[in-house]
């Protein structure tokens, strides 16, 4: 039996009209926002277009006394106001100094991460606003804006709280500074130059699922591992005066005459390296998570490391978590996804450093640790697939390590009135990065028929 349609509320009939009123509303809030013409902010150059009208029309006829003293009532607050933001804004800019207190510890991606300010001489006179934003050299971070008003002799310490989508180093090149008026006509604006930067570092995570994977081995040769014996209990070996009476096996020496001693037997464990590629841009937090936490557990185990990232361009390669995090945050703006095999460059770069570090061993597996997100980018699985196929012409077996895909978004289809929204204000983008399941499907059917091994 199908369900009854279910009937429409008073509230749901009025959501769309409601959420067409918000987008108006933000549309005449941005006029205080716009750049209009020098010190003339948006609004004043509305109310000068409006002014324009009465001057041409009533004003000039003389048939409206009112029309008239309001148009060169407002036209000389709007002169006034500008004179006044004009020659506060110049003496404000000179006086005025202003330094950035970065945390020292990195911030984590997608979490709020505060930044102080510390202000000297900001002495506002009333009826005027100072807003103050960070200048980023790179776009992306969370918009944040610092409204400062009154007298202040002493140094004055304000904050704002920032947002950044993903790892890097946010280089702040500034602080842009706006003194305006209260009723929001006029402004006077300028930049504070900074030279400073956020650290944002990937999401951490400890949990690390993988198994211990070698890339190079050496057959017959093999090293005592002293931190984790797994063989048999003890082991025999001919007595030394050191050992001890207690390690001396008794009925050994009762039947063969010759005197033995027990002692712990090491495990063994196969010596050589593991190589590690990161393929990750800026959508690929979770996997550098994931590369950290297994150079963690390697760590742990006392094996050998070897590291690189995409856009790594010459850095040097990390042996430990500490410097293979370094890389993955600074080595950000330089990745280039665009550009045509640009993986196998740095791939190759990491080989070459493989081989001059230890000439006798080669590289039989490379490990490469890929954000899922980034297959849904047009044209990525491709190369990815072509950089894999290169290694395997070498002789070296890839082993695919990937983040699981972020989950799919479904837009609901918009109303009338929200399209007519869409119209007066943009919508706002989300900055999440949605994984195609399709393209992840994909790309790990063609591993399964290339039998290259996959770890998810």
């Amino acid at each position: 039996m199908e369900n009854p349609p279910k009937k429409l509320t008073s509230i749901d009939k009025k959501r769309p009209l409601l959420e067409a009123l918000k987008a108006l509303r933000r549309v005449f809030h941005t006029y205080r926002q716009q750049p209009g013409l020098g010190p003339l902010s948006g609004r004043s150059v509305a109310a000068l277009l409006l002014l324009l009208v009465l001057l041409l029309g009533p004003v000039r006829e003389s048939t409206d006394i009112v029309s008239a003293s309001l148009t060169y009532a407002l036209l000389v607050v709007i002169l006034l106001a500008t004179a006044m933001v004009v020659l506060h804004g110049v003496a404000l800019k000179r006086y005025l100094s202003a330094a950035i207190a970065t945390p020292e510890h990195p911030g984590v991606s997608g979490e709020t991460v505060r930044v102080f300010m510390v202000l000297n001489r900001a002495k506002i006179a009333p009826l005027f606003t100072l807003d103050m934003r960070l200048v980023f050299e790179q776009p992306g971070a969370s918009p944040a804006l610092v409204r400062v008003s009154g007298f202040w002799e002493s140094a004055r310490r304000v904050h704002l709280d920032l947002m950044f989508p993903h790892r890097g180093e946010w280089d702040i090149r500034g602080i842009e500074c706006t003194l305006r008026d209260v009723t929001g006509l006029t402004r006077f604006s300028w930049t504070i130059p900074q030279q400073t930067a956020v650290t944002i570092a990937p999401v951490p995570t400890h949990d690390s699922h993988l198994p211990v994977l070698s890339s190079t081995q050496r057959p017959g040769e093999m090293m005592v591992d002293l931190y984790n014996r797994q063989g048999e209990p003890f082991d025999i070996k001919s007595y030394h005066p050191s050992d001890g009476v207690k390690k001396i096996v008794w009925k050994a020496f009762a039947k063969r005459g010759e005197l033995l001693s027990r002692h712990p037997e090491a495990s063994m464990t196969p010596e050589g390296f593991v190589v590690m590629f990161i393929i990750a841009g800026k959508e690929g937090d979770k996997a550098c998570s994931q590369a950290v936490a297994y150079t963690e557990s390697l760590t742990r185990l006392n094996l050998e490391i070897i590291a690189s990232c995409e856009g790594a361009h010459g850095r040097p390669t990390a042996h430990s978590p500490e410097e293979l995090k370094e890389i993955l945050i600074d080595s950000i703006w330089d990745t280039t996804p665009d550009e045509v095999e640009h993986l196998q460059r740095d791939t190759a770069a990491l080989l070459d450093y493989c081989g001059q570090l230890t000439p006798s061993l080669k590289v039989n597996k490379l490990l490469l640790f890929i954000a899922a997100e980034r297959l849904s980018i047009p044209g990525q699985a491709k190369q990815i697939e072509d950089l894999a196929a290169w290694l395997s012409v070498q002789g070296i077996a890839p082993v695919f390590c990937l983040s699981k895909p972020s989950t799919v978004v479904s837009a609901n289809s918009p109303t009338k009135l929200g399209k007519l929204s869409h119209l007066i204000v943009t919508p706002e983008s989300s900055s999440e990065p949605v994984s195609s399941a399709k393209n992840y499907h994909s790309f790990l059917s063609g591993c399964l028929l290339r039998q290259w091994e996959v770890h998810v």
